[in-house]
Order: C-alpha cells, then structure tokens, then sequence
C-alpha cells in the first residue's frame, strides 16, 4: 500500500510538472508569435516607406520635371569657355582674404598664394614627406 500511494505521488507531480513546464513554453511561444507580428508590421511599414520614397525619388528626376525647373524662371546658361577658369592660383589670389585686406589697407605688398601638389599631398599624409 505504500509502495502503491508513493507511485501514485510519483506520477502526480511528474503530472503537474509537466503541465507547469507545457503552460510555460506555451506562454514563451505566443510571446514569441505577438513579437514575430509586431516585427513583422514594422517590416511592412517600412516596405512601404521604402516604395514611397522611390516613387518621390522618381518623381523627382523626371527629366521633363528637371527640364522645366532648369528653364523656368532662372535664366540659366551654359558658360562660354572664356568664363572657365585657367589657372586657379590667379582665382585664389583675386578671392583670398589676405588679397582683399591687402588691397583695403592701400599696401601694396599682397601675398602670392600658388598652390603646390607636393604641398597638398604632405598635408594629406600628415605632413611627412
């Protein structure tokens, strides 16, 4: 009789163990369901976003659409080769701040500034030569 009540005791909580653990990945994989949904919604979302801002972007390099925004109301022009500049030291020198307070003050000793290509290159490299 004893033996019978401890096999019975036995089986019964190996019963309720089992219903404990079984609610428990039940409960786990509905989480994990209502997580893979919400994941999914954000996908989708973004989806969309994504298909919207490649019809905004095709919209937007429409030539025709370019064509007229290029014409109207700006009076754009393609420049002459007399408007292309040649030697860019000569527009340094014209634009540099140092010219413009040179010429300002009445002196006339303005900087020459030439660019090098070894100098920008150091400079890149982190002024090793």
């Amino acid at each position: 009789m004893k033996f019978t009540l401890l096999k019975y005791s036995v089986v019964f909580t190996f019963l309720i163990l089992s219903a404990v653990a079984l609610m428990q990945v039940s409960q786990n994989v509905q989480q994990l369901e209502r997580d893979i949904s919400h994941y999914d919604r954000n996908i989708n979302q973004e989806k969309e976003k994504i298909r919207i801002l490649k019809a905004e972007w095709a919209y937007l390099n429409n030539p025709t659409r370019l064509e007229a925004l290029a014409t109207s109301g700006y009076n754009l022009q393609t420049p002459n080769i007399d408007a292309l500049i040649s030697d860019p030291a000569r527009f340094l020198n014209v634009f540099s701040p140092a010219s413009s307070l040179s010429s300002s003050s009445g002196t006339s000793s303005q900087k020459d500034i030439t660019l090098h290509p070894q100098t920008l290159s150091s400079k890149k490299q982190g002024g090793r030569d």
